[in-house]
């Protein structure tokens, strides 16, 4: 005998109805494990319900460990030894979480590698001269070690012009300050890095947004707003922009650096996804480097915690960016500047590169296969983000609490234009799943809820 809920079950939408229903009698003994639920169809059929609406019900029941499917044999339920005390209200809560906004790599066995770096480094006979003060800039074997990686990205990098940062924010943070004032305008991407916003929050940066396409910033949008605003900086990132994941073009690359030479500004490109491209587009900066600071960091493709980044400046502002370190810091933290050199020097950096890239390329292909109508543009090259597309008059907020009760997180940029057509949408990170298993789970319920037209009414 099937079992099928009692409609309605509390209050919510009708998939989290179900799963309230099904924990009900689990908790009432009127099911038991192994005991077989009808079809997607059959209870669709049963109910009156779409097959999308059910589907979202039994991928939300299998995340809360009450049911297992099966391809080709159905759907089980799981066995329990814990009492659920189910209630309305704990019917709608997820004990697993899975975080699509926060854009994290995905793991390749990088914890244990900077363990086993860590160890070296620390039993190494030089390790105390990695504890003291040393020079602001960073020490001159680690600089000329990352100008060397660094060289990957068509650019001539002195070590004397490059300085090694706690992380890209540290080195955006200090460039800005080099070159803004608070008030003074500064151009970005209209759907721009959120630490930048913070930022510009914080030291008082008049932030315009510049609209974007597809492939990035738009250079005639940008001209016009150089000659309305005044500004002379620009905020950028090219590749994989932040919100959009859009790669600008080689020809667009080299308009918008004449557009900043044009009006003698100055732009920040931000290159914290570059290393993904196996065959990297050249930067923004080495068409312009008189006017370019180029800012990497080692966060995405190793640890988020390593906190060690890296800036290429022109030359004339050497002395106050060693002065700028030297005021926020210091010094970037030494111990963790040498684990990266390391890893750089013996190949592991290189590898993990390589499995960064692996494993990006296949959870793109989960997204292309489970979301492909609602990504507009899906990159050719392995990404850690995609900018999901909504239906025309559905909310944000109405998809992120539907989503937010399934236990999915989703976020999206504020837009610093408003009434932007590209902001329709939401930027979806793909490593926050620690596996592809969990990642098409998580997928499947977002294409139901994308599916499902205003699930949620706000009032």
């Amino acid at each position: 005998m099937s079992w099928y809920p009692k409609l309605p079950f509390g209050e919510g939408p009708r998939y989290l109805q179900i799963v309230a229903a099904l924990q009900a009698d689990i908790a009432a003994g009127n099911v038991s494990a192994g005991d077989r639920l009808p079809t997607h169809r059959e209870m669709a059929d049963k109910l009156g319900l779409s097959v999308g609406t059910v589907s979202k019900a039994y991928a939300a029941a299998e995340r809360r460990g009450l049911i297992s499917g099966k391809v080709g044999k159905g759907t089980f339920l799981l066995p329990t030894n814990q009492p659920l005390g189910v209630t309305e209200a704990s019917a709608h809560e997820s004990p697993r979480r899975i975080n699509l906004a926060l854009n994290t790599p995905p793991p390749t066995g990088e914890d244990e590698l900077i363990s086993r770096t860590m160890t070296e480094v620390m039993e190494d006979k030089q390790f105390p001269r990695l504890l003291g003060y040393l020079p602001h800039q960073g020490r001159e074997e680690h600089r000329r070690a990352v100008a060397d990686w660094l060289g990957q990205a068509s650019l001539e990098i002195s070590p004397n012009n490059l300085f090694i940062t706690h992380g890209a924010q540290h080195a955006i943070s200090i460039a800005m300050r080099l070159l803004s004032k608070p008030g003074t305008p500064v151009l970005a991407e209209n759907l721009t890095y959120s630490g930048m916003m913070a930022l510009a929050l914080m030291e008082g940066y008049a932030l315009k947004g510049v609209l974007m396409d597809h492939h990035g910033i738009i250079p005639d949008r940008l001209d016009e707003a150089f000659k309305e605003s005044g500004a002379k900086t620009l905020y950028l990132t090219p590749t994989f922009q932040t919100a959009s994941a859009s790669i600008m073009p080689v020809e667009r690359r080299r308009e918008i650096a004449e557009i900043v030479r044009r009006h003698d500004a100055w732009v920040i490109e931000d290159d914290a996804y570059g290393f993904l491209s196996s065959d990297p587009l050249p930067t923004v900066t080495s068409f312009i480097p008189d006017r370019a600071f180029y800012v990497v960091s080692f966060a995405k493709c190793l640890a988020p915690g390593l906190r060690i980044g890296a800036m290429v400046a022109p030359p004339p502002f050497r002395d106050r960016i060693v002065n700028s370190i030297r005021a926020t810091g210091w010094m970037a933290n030494a111990v963790m500047s040498e684990a990266v050199v390391r890893m750089m020097k013996n190949g592991s950096l290189a590898e993990q590169v390589k499995m960064k890239r692996a494993a990006a390329a296949e959870r793109v292909d989960l997204a292309r296969e489970l979301l492909g109508d609602f990504i507009p543009v899906i990159p050719t090259v392995p990404a850690f983000h995609l900018w999901v597309t909504m239906s025309l008059g559905r909310t944000a907020i109405s998809l992120f609490a539907e989503a937010a009760q399934a236990g999915l997180t989703l976020a999206s940029p504020t837009p610093l234009q408003p009434l932007d057509p590209m902001a329709n949408g939401f930027r979806l990170c793909l490593g926050g799943a620690s596996n592809l298993v969990e990642l098409r789970d998580a997928l499947t319920l977002l294409r139901s809820i994308l599916d499902d037209f205003e699930a949620m009414a706000m009032v």
